[in-house]
């Protein structure tokens, strides 16, 4: 049995056809990565911060209502 979070694959690249090498990882958050050995092309998660708007934006979306402050994070991931 395997501590692993994550799994890593191979898959075609979108945009030349060619290997890509590819990760997965559900902890501490979902992340993925993929890069195309072949022509370059690469993507991958990447952490950042709405502000209140761009957060009360996303709570309209869910019919939610709008915050007035944001939650204070933890200062470490939980």
């Amino acid at each position: 049995m395997s501590d692993m979070s994550g799994t890593s694959y191979d898959s075609k690249c979108p945009l030349c056809a060619g290997q890509m090498m590819c990760s997965s990882d559900w902890k501490p958050y979902d992340c993925v990565c993929g890069e195309c050995v072949d022509c370059g092309f690469c993507y991958h998660t990447e952490e950042s911060q709405l502000t209140l708007e761009e957060v009360n934006d996303v709570r309209v979306n869910y019919e939610l209502e709008p915050l007035t402050e944001l939650r204070k994070q933890k200062d470490e991931l939980i």
